[in-house]
């Protein structure tokens, strides 16, 4: 399945060892109030001017959620969190796309999870830090076009 941000789900992630780098599109909880259907991205500068960057969403699974285009949502509530769990021992090279574009070199180190299973849904609260150099976040059509068989050139290009 292709997924698409704003059509049916609000985030994806990738990883090469996860469905072949495939994204597979999450939706997000809409009732946050600090980060309705996207995330929240904070910066801290370490003394030696290392930055680390911390993407947060609030990821949230349950059964016949519909998608931002007001469509049925086709994966179930374990689908989605067994989907979840094999991106979370990636501890570098996840790619997080959301509205603003993809971020590159992350990883799920540290705290990364904090989950919340309610009877009818479970809201699950994610933190991705980078690998590494930061970027800013790429344009998710650049991003795809950058893979190995895309036709961006070696100058050009956002390897992972």
């Amino acid at each position: 399945m292709t997924y698409t941000i704003g059509q049916n789900c609000h985030i994806t992630l990738s990883h090469p060892e996860v469905d072949g780098g495939t994204p597979y599109g999450f939706l997000c909880d809409l009732d946050s109030k600090i980060m309705p259907g996207g995330v929240r991205v904070v910066h801290e500068v370490i003394s030696d001017g290392t930055q680390v960057v911390y993407v947060h969403a609030n990821i949230l699974i349950a059964e016949n959620m519909h998608n931002p285009n007001g469509s049925l949502h086709t994966a179930g509530r374990p689908a989605m969190y067994a989907k979840l769990l094999q991106y979370f021992t990636k501890t570098s090279g996840v790619v997080l796309s959301s509205p603003i574009g993809g971020f590159t070199n992350l990883g799920f180190l540290g705290y990364s999870l904090d989950e919340r299973h309610n009877p009818s849904f479970s809201l699950i609260k994610v933190q991705l830090n980078n690998v590494g150099y930061y970027w800013p976040p790429v344009d998710p059509e650049v991003l795809a076009l950058s893979l190995w068989d895309g036709t961006l050139t070696w100058a050009t290009s956002y390897w992972r």
